[in-house]
């Protein structure tokens, strides 16, 4: 199994932490977003790492060096027009890899434990989507399932409905794709997808429409009590160093 990690966001929202360096870069309790991600990929015996770098690629490519050669072998993809496209794009500079071998793949911009990703490569189901029972405060791609957790339909912006919250998962965006399913299903699709609806598209977008199709078997995999956050401003970042501080220094944080 290998890993596909998409770091090409320039991530705005979160001024001067971002104004030299790429989202993963972002320290959380001293710990590096990407050291953080990569040092789990040790532990899991996962030695193939493809990470899809754009904006301030060379300062990530330079940082990483040879630190982690001893357990992963990683090759960078670069992404020239970062600035004007999305995460569909990123990804698909990458599918050549992921028929190659089943993939798991990773938002950058996501701090986690260990367990979460433990889960994920250890459970059967070659197809798997990591989601967390929706929250208010959480936002982006939302899928509803059935009692074997299978996907029925991601919940578009527009068809979101408050008053079925129950039935709602939110996707952490760490996915795992076998290497069938991505040659014969997701690639063709989102060849498809980007030439009908072009590159500013987001890669969910493209399980959205299999799943619709009902052409994928793709099931969730809910966590219950693992620590997971999505950092995309600088509140996020104050709330994730919260969430991941030491038990012993947690009072310090409020």
């Amino acid at each position: 199994m290998q890993a596909i990690i998409l770091a090409a966001g320039m991530g705005k929202r979160l001024g001067e932490y971002t104004k030299d360096n790429t989202k993963c870069m972002l320290p959380v309790n001293g710990e590096r977003l990407i050291d953080r991600t990569l040092t789990i990929l040790c532990h899991l015996q996962i030695k193939k790492v493809y990470i899809v770098i754009g904006y301030k690629g060379e300062n990530l490519r330079n940082y990483i060096g040879k630190r982690y050669s001893d357990n992963l072998d990683i090759e960078f993809i670069d992404n020239p027009i970062y600035d004007k496209t999305n995460n569909i794009y990123s990804l698909s500079l990458a599918e050549d890899k992921m028929v190659e071998d089943d993939t798991i793949l990773f938002e950058s911009d996501l701090i986690y434990e260990e367990d979460i990703v433990r889960k994920l490569v250890e459970s059967p189901n070659p197809n798997l989507a990591l989601v967390a029972k929706w929250e208010y405060w959480m936002d982006g791609t939302v899928v509803r399932t059935d009692k074997d957790n299978n996907i029925l339909s991601f919940v578009s912006k527009d068809m979101f409905d408050y008053h079925r919250t129950e039935e709602y998962y939110k996707t952490i965006n760490i996915y795992k794709f076998s290497k069938e399913f991505a040659k014969n299903k997701y690639i063709p699709f989102l060849q498809a997808y980007c030439k009908a609806w072009g590159n500013n598209e987001y890669y969910e977008e493209v399980l959205k429409v299999l799943t619709f199709l009902n052409r994928t078997e793709l099931k969730a995999l809910p966590i219950a009590g693992e620590k997971w956050y999505e950092i995309d401003d600088v509140q996020d970042l104050d709330i994730a160093d919260t969430i991941f501080a030491e038990d012993k220094n947690i009072l310090q944080k409020y």
